[in-house]
């Protein structure tokens, strides 16, 4: 589209509409020393002159770059070029919902590598065509278990789950009248097993955990499982993707469903998203999972082809028949994942899960080496792990910032419990020089105390 400046009336007419006596009136909240009015030329400029105009007044803005290291469910990892380029190209990114699948082979087929490359993963059986994210995923399982055990109406949700998940999946169950019990943590920030088993009983349709907890803590899932199916509940685990590189697989560990947000499997962190769910269970639940499924077929010439199949949503069938409301499958977002996944390949993955591990581990280790430093517990971890620098959060952070160092999030915010405690991420991207930068400026920080 050319460009075209607006005139003077509509100036008006859009300050007018929006409130505005001015342009100056509706700038009026920028401090007056970042502003910059260009100088002002009768004859205009060309398009270059003007360009060249725009990149002198740009360089004037000073930026500062920090390291950082928050992940709490969204994670800086390194995007492989290839992800950018394939998802660039106009087949993909135009692509819409497949209403006439037999017209979208394509894009069909993509999304039928996905499931396989999801159910590789996680061991599972069979995936959907994902979903919105980690969130709505963990409420959609939720709902996915009270329709199989339609005689049950309780869940067992681990207090550990990421907060913003569990809001969610509160919201979703609070039409439904389902009783939530809560399994408690210990200080080290593990779930407490004795009672997880004890709020387990035969009116639980299904108990959620996560994998690793917020608090990037490994759980011992299979011992809660045991006692979920002694008790006829399905076990739902939401887990970072990326730890079924190094730990056991959602099946080995006992789940029913596995979902989780596909977010550190090729998507970038901006700015929140739009990222992607994915869900996956075994064969006898099919039929109760959101979204919809694609299948292979072979079609009248004996050729392979895609079908869209199992369309339970409410755009194909009686909306009070449907199993979910969900309008989307994040088409885009689940192919950038699983071209990532493509590109490292099995044993990739692998290597890229242990790399996060032992960066994670080296800056735990050294960092709880310094004196005063207070680490949660040592239970086992994954991508995360939290600990005290005996301050207050605003201390801690006054102090990295002013070294351009984004320490980790502030888990008070959440947990009043751990107020003062830091959660600190570490992914591929960091190096051990950004990694002793941060042990160098923690040491500083200890000796102030």
């Amino acid at each position: 589209m050319d460009f075209i400046s607006n005139q003077k009336a509509q100036v008006n007419a859009m300050l007018e509409a929006i409130g505005a006596g001015s342009i100056e009136e509706l700038f009026a909240s920028i401090p007056q020393n970042l502003k910059h009015r260009a100088p002002h030329r009768d004859d205009g400029l060309s398009e270059s002159e003007g360009v060249i105009l725009m990149e002198e007044i740009a360089a004037k803005n000073t930026f500062s770059s920090y390291e950082s290291y928050l992940g709490a469910g969204a994670y800086e990892h390194y995007l492989p070029a290839v992800i950018g380029f394939i998802c660039s190209k106009s087949e993909f990114l135009t692509a819409y919902t497949p209403y006439q699948p037999e017209a979208s082979q394509g894009m069909l087929q993509a999304t039928f590598e996905f499931q396989s490359a999801i159910c590789a993963l996680t061991g599972m059986d069979v995936s959907n065509a994902s979903l919105y994210d980690g969130a709505t995923a963990c409420a959609e399982a939720m709902l996915m278990a009270l329709r199989y055990q339609k005689e049950r109406n309780k869940v067992v949700i681990a207090s550990s789950l990421h907060p913003h998940y569990f809001s969610v999946v509160k919201q979703f169950l609070s039409s439904h009248g389902t009783l939530i019990e809560r399994i408690p943590f210990d200080k080290d920030g593990s779930l407490d097993r004795a009672k997880a088993e004890a709020l387990i009983d035969d009116q639980t349709s299904a108990v959620l955990l996560p994998y690793p907890s917020f608090f990037g803590v490994i759980d011992e899932i299979k011992q809660i499982s045991a006692k979920a199916k002694a008790c006829g509940s399905l076990m739902v685990v939401c887990a970072n993707p990326l730890v079924y590189g190094l730990y056991a697989s959602a099946e080995e560990i006992g789940a029913d469903i596995a979902v989780g947000d596909i977010q550190p499997l090729g998507l970038p962190l901006q700015f929140g998203g739009p990222y992607c769910g994915y869900m996956a269970c075994r064969q006898d639940l099919v039929r109760q999972m959101p979204g919809r499924i694609v299948g292979e077929t072979i079609d009248a010439e004996g050729k392979r082809g895609f079908v869209l199949t199992l369309q339970a949503r409410e755009q194909h069938i009686r909306r009070e028949k449907a199993t979910s409301n969900i309008c989307t499958n994040q088409a885009l977002a689940a192919l950038a994942s699983l071209v990532c996944m493509l590109w490292y390949g099995r044993q990739g993955l692998r290597e890229l899960a242990l790399t996060n591990y032992q960066r994670t581990a080296y800056l735990r280790h050294r960092l709880g080496q310094l004196p005063g430093v207070v680490l949660m517990g040592n239970a086992p971890f994954f991508n995360e792990f939290a600990l005290s620098f005996g301050y207050s959060g605003a201390e801690a952070f006054e102090h990295f910032r002013h070294r351009g160092i984004e320490p980790g999030l502030d888990l008070g915010k959440y947990y009043p419990e751990f107020n003062g405690y830091l959660l600190v991420a570490v992914t591929e991207t960091k190096t051990k020089g950004m990694l002793d930068r941060y042990i160098q400026v923690a040491s500083e920080l200890m000796v102030r105390k």
